[in-house]
């Protein structure tokens, strides 16, 4: 009796594990965004075959990167070409919420100076696809985060399958920097607000030693600051420390 065929679903099946092993494996080992995608980028040039590169995108409301990774300098130079033209099939990924794939090129006519440019640099096909965020809700479209991309360096190097294994290892790759971001968003507000406590708070203490010094009330002694940070164009912050260190230093003290 003859074995049945392996057939696609029957392939990806098989992928499954290996693919969500490698992403698996980022969620526990990566801590911030930047070295996340550089590994997510590293995941996808290692998982399908053909690849000469990859690279991830994360990209604001705005179209513009703020953060990327690519596995070497052809990569590299091939998504710089697409920031700076404003075109190319990452950006459409992103833009569409869709796998973008290009079989060669040099016969690529719907981003004809980011094609040209890079056949130029050796390249021949490439699939980006979209990182996407699900609603946790349900309620709207998943948002797009950012796009994975792999580049061959010969034509029709990547099929549809390829783009069910790459959109695979971007689902939850999506997520996870999501949460990433989120998580860095929250760490900096934190440290602004740190930062604007301890700046009033030396403000404050600054104009107690001015009303003790000067004789003054707590509004002319803010008004002392003001001035001198005005003329000496630096930070209020920066005066007031100017004006509490002497203030507590034993040896002005003594």
């Amino acid at each position: 009796m003859r074995g049945q065929p392996v057939t696609r679903k029957h392939q990806m099946a098989g992928e499954l594990p290996e693919i969500f092993a490698r992403v698996a494996g980022l969620l526990l080992t990566e801590s911030v965004v930047d070295g996340a995608v550089a590994n997510i980028a590293q995941a996808a040039h290692e998982t399908l075959a053909g690849s000469v590169g990859a690279g991830g995108t994360l990209i604001d409301v705005q179209g513009r990167p703020t953060s990327t990774a690519s596995t070497n300098s052809l990569v590299e130079e091939a998504d710089r070409l697409q920031y700076d033209l404003g075109e190319g099939p990452c950006l459409s990924a992103w833009a569409s919420g869709r796998a973008v794939r290009v079989d060669d090129l040099r016969q690529e006519d719907r981003w004809p100076e980011w094609s040209a440019a890079s056949a130029r640099l050796g390249l021949m096909s490439c699939i980006s696809v979209p990182m996407l965020v699900p609603d946790v809700n349900g309620a709207s479209e998943p948002e797009p985060i950012g796009a994975l991309k792999v580049y061959a360096d010969q034509p029709h190097a990547f099929d549809e399958h390829s783009e069910q294994v790459l959109s695979l290892l971007a689902g939850p790759a999506a997520l996870f920097l999501s949460n990433l971001q989120a998580r860095e968003r929250a760490a900096h507000v934190s440290e602004v607000l740190k930062d604007a406590l301890h700046s009033r708070s030396l403000v404050d203490m600054a104009k107690g030693v001015l009303m003790e010094r000067l004789r003054v009330s707590e509004r002319g002694a803010l008004q002392v600051m003001i001035t001198r940070s005005r003329a000496e164009e630096t930070l209020l912050s920066a005066v007031a420390r100017d004006i509490i260190e002497p203030a507590t230093d034993p040896r002005q003290m003594s």
